[in-house]
């Protein structure tokens, strides 16, 4: 794949940049690539924007949000140029990287319950940081 070809796959990182918006561009990813993570570390780079807006009343609070939002702006940019650059090379190389299908001596309960701690955690990471900023919120 051309340099050009790779450039316009990436223009979700356009996003990273933009003050309200940097973390659509990895809800965008996550959900064209069905990655949960980067749908979450997506929402997690919007939270902040979002508690800003809603408290924008309380200026010692908006202050807070404003910063933890520029530094989480800050680590988007980087992490979205990093995930864009290796996105690249799985794109040049598909056919390596192409997900295949292989039938395992145990069932595919064993396969379900692997993804199981995963998705708890991260929910529950999620509830956390969600929790403390409305601890922050209030004080």
């Amino acid at each position: 794949m051309n340099a050009l070809e790779k450039i316009k796959r990436s223009w979700w990182v356009i996003f990273s940049v933009l003050i309200l918006f940097n973390g659509l561009g990895f809800i965008y990813i996550g959900a064209i690539h069905d990655n949960r993570n980067w749908v979450l570390e997506g929402v997690i780079y919007e939270i902040p924007w979002v508690f800003g807006i809603i408290f924008g009343n309380f200026d010692s609070i908006v202050d807070v949000y404003v910063a933890i939002a520029m530094i989480l702006m800050l680590v988007s940019i980087v992490r979205s140029v990093w995930v864009a650059i290796k996105l690249g090379d799985v794109y040049d190389n598909q056919e390596k990287y192409a997900i295949q299908t292989t039938a395992l001596n145990g069932s595919n309960a064993a396969q379900e319950n692997s993804e199981f701690p995963t998705t708890v955690a991260c929910v529950s990471c999620l509830v956390l940081i969600c929790v403390a900023y409305a601890i922050l919120a209030f004080m």
